[in-house]
């Protein structure tokens, strides 16, 4: 399909990617959404054991508690 007829190109889709990609579809853009690596690679910047959670969040304190959800699961 030429590139022409998408509305949005999203070059990566991890997980910010894929939301991004799902929200613009949802509002009706036509969406191509590549990715380097096959779906369920171990390649994304939420894998590994260097990531971290951040417990303290500036924006709002409503936040952690989620932060401390995603820890138990």
């Amino acid at each position: 399909m030429p590139l022409e007829r998408f509305d949005v190109i999203v070059a990566g889709l991890g997980a910010m990617g894929s939301a991004t990609a799902c929200h613009l579809a949802l509002r009706g853009r036509r969406v191509l959404g590549l990715d380097r690596w096959t779906p369920g690679h171990v390649f994304g910047s939420s894998h590994g054991d260097s990531r971290i959670i951040r417990e303290a969040y500036f924006e709002h304190p409503a936040y952690v508690p989620l932060v401390q959800r995603a820890y138990e699961l």
